[in-house]
């Protein structure tokens, strides 16, 4: 239905832009995630993977 609104020549066309649309939205979406994970909206100085893993004790 999208690929004949939009005029596309062919599904592939529509796939392509619209995967990527997807993608990109997704990645944004983890970055924001990160931040909030993080607490201050910064990124961490010197992260050596560790900060905020869960450490039984």
């Amino acid at each position: 239905m999208i690929m004949e609104v939009l005029g596309h020549s062919s599904i592939r066309v529509t796939m392509d832009i619209y995967t990527f649309v997807r993608l990109d939205s997704q990645r944004s979406a983890f970055d924001r995630m990160g931040e909030a994970l993080r607490g201050d909206g910064n990124p961490p100085d010197d992260d050596d993977g560790t900060a905020g893993v869960p450490v039984a004790i």
